[in-house]
């Protein structure tokens, strides 16, 4: 298992919350775990497997919503799932396709993933429209365009249907884990 990545972390998002997170690379690709708090309260619980060509493969995210789960049909022009609340189960299918991605509201995980696929494909200074799945702390989903700029090495601009003057900066480093958080903080997964 020599060059994966199995590491945890934390630090403070740009809204206060406390983000939580592991990642940990194995034979079958990338798998996030992440949970994001305000003022004690869990508002985000995620779970993100991403196949070995950086392709996200299943999502799980619970809110105080409830729960939701997705993943692409075996032919990847779908995108089925479902979210269970109080009130019972909405099932969920989406167009999708070897060009989307998904997009986590107010939070960096999947937009992580994305940003950390494209950059063996873009140098600094291009950018790139994707099709996205946006999931929203109620749970609704909804179908987005995002443009994916790459500003340097490790710092990315995520633009939305508002242009350049509404976008979101994530940072990155080579493994593709966020860097851009507050007070961060990293441990290894392993014991040595």
């Amino acid at each position: 298992m020599s060059g994966f990545v199995r590491q945890a972390g934390r630090g403070t998002l740009a809204d206060g919350s406390r983000l939580v997170w592991s990642v940990a690379d194995g034979r079958r690709g990338r798998r996030w775990r992440a949970a994001a708090s305000l003022d004690g309260a869990i508002t985000h619980a995620l779970l993100l497997e991403v196949g070995v060509d950086g392709r996200p493969s299943r999502l799980e995210l619970t809110t105080g919503a409830g729960m939701l789960t997705l993943h692409p049909d075996e032919t990847r022009r779908s995108l089925h799932g479902n979210v269970v609340t109080a009130e019972g189960v909405r099932h969920l299918s989406l167009p999708w396709s070897d060009e989307h991605d998904l997009e986590v509201d107010g939070r960096p995980i999947a937009s992580a993933v994305t940003a950390h696929r494209l950059a063996g494909s873009l140098a600094i200074g291009e950018g790139r429209e994707l099709p996205v799945v946006t999931i929203a702390a109620d749970l609704s989903v909804a179908e987005a365009i995002r443009r994916f700029v790459r500003l340097g090495e490790s710092e990315w601009r995520i633009e939305g249907a508002q242009g350049p003057t509404h976008a979101a900066i994530l940072r990155l480093d080579e493994r593709g884990i966020p860097v851009g958080l507050l007070e961060p903080e990293e441990w290894p997964l392993e014991l040595d």
